[in-house]
């Protein structure tokens, strides 16, 4: 408020000076400066510091108040320059911290930024798919400009609690919602929050305590994926079986190299060639046609491992295969969809 006052005050102090330096002007017979509209002219002349020299002051009080119009005008140029600057540099830093949103669609967004955050990115990224960030810390901002291309990856810094900020990451349009907090508890109020405020969301969490699973499960959660567990399974069958531990982890890890293995769902839609037929006729003719391993069917949200043989593939349901890394654009291209739900 203060300042704003000062400016307005600064201002007609401005305009008196120039409505001065006319009236001082006008009386003298060598003068040019002989009206209030030449006195403004000479003023802008000043401001712009063109200096055309067509106006100026020839008396001793006039070039007076005139030393106090060019000081003037410099304070007026500076003050339009600084608050131009100062505006750039506030949008800038508001397009740097993600304030205008994305226009993403059918993305994932990773709530919470952490190096498991970033090995959970790293694995969604090379299968084609684009991720929004949400951090509460904007060193994180510029790391990811670092890691991911700008085209696949959106980072924006908000208050974790401030949910009208998730509208802004285009939460609503996003395929599946990873929140990435280290702790159980803070975990579960979030999510608390958050669903009450977007109530049909597809969640995933990481736990560290999996005598917590089934209570974050219980709040809508639709996976919960408990690190401990994972872990301690993979370690097992290292333990004993360790080629099918290698191959285990090849299998969930998103394939890049041409002769990594990976498995992948697909959504059937009418342009799939395996609409309609059974799954043992399926599994035969993608092996021989496509070089790929029908595992699996999901069927009403729940994954089939084993289907019988004259279980029809229908619309909607996903089909679940194993196939190398230089087969994905070739199965995309024939099932007519992007892999992932």
């Amino acid at each position: 408020m203060k300042k704003k006052l000062g400016l307005a005050v600064g201002f007609v102090i401005y305009l008196c000076l120039i409505y001065v330096i006319s009236v001082l002007e006008r009386g003298d017979a060598n003068a040019n400066i002989k009206s209030l509209t030449d006195a403004l002219w000479y003023a802008i002349v000043t401001l712009t510091t063109v200096g055309y020299g067509d106006f100026y002051p020839v008396t001793p009080w006039g070039k007076v108040v005139g030393l106090f119009v060019i000081l003037g005008s410099l304070g007026v140029i500076g003050y339009f320059i600084g608050e131009i600057s100062s505006r750039i540099n506030i949008y800038m830093e508001k397009k740097k911290t993600g304030f205008f949103g994305t226009d993403f669609e059918d993305h994932y967004l990773i709530i919470g930024w952490s190096e498991f955050g970033r090995k959970v990115a790293d694995q969604v990224f090379p299968a084609g798919h684009k991720i929004a960030f949400v951090t509460n810390s904007k060193n994180d901002l510029e790391l990811l400009k670092d890691l991911y291309p700008h085209e696949q990856c959106f980072g924006m810094f908000a208050d974790y609690n401030n949910m009208q900020a998730y509208e802004k990451a285009n939460i609503l349009k996003s395929k599946a919602v990873f929140i990435n907090f280290t702790e159980d508890t803070e975990t579960l109020v979030f999510v608390l929050n958050l669903k009450k405020a977007f109530p049909n969301l597809n969640i995933i969490v990481n736990c560290s305590n999996p005598d917590l699973k089934e209570t974050l499960i219980s709040t809508g959660i639709t996976h919960v994926v408990s690190r401990s567990e994972v872990a301690s399974r993979m370690v097992a069958s290292y333990l004993f079986e360790p080629h099918v531990a290698e191959y285990t982890e090849d299998l969930i890890a998103t394939s890049i190299a041409h002769d990594d293995q990976d498995i992948q769902q697909f959504k059937v839609t009418q342009n799939n060639p395996y609409l309609g037929k059974k799954y043992f006729d399926a599994f035969v003719e993608m092996k021989k046609d496509l070089n790929v391993i029908l595992i699996g069917l999901v069927i009403d949200n729940k994954v089939d491992k084993n289907p019988s043989d004259d279980q029809k593939i229908e619309l909607d349901q996903y089909i679940i295969v194993i196939s190398c890394g230089s087969d994905k654009k070739a199965l995309e291209s024939t099932f007519g969809v992007q892999e992932g739900v």
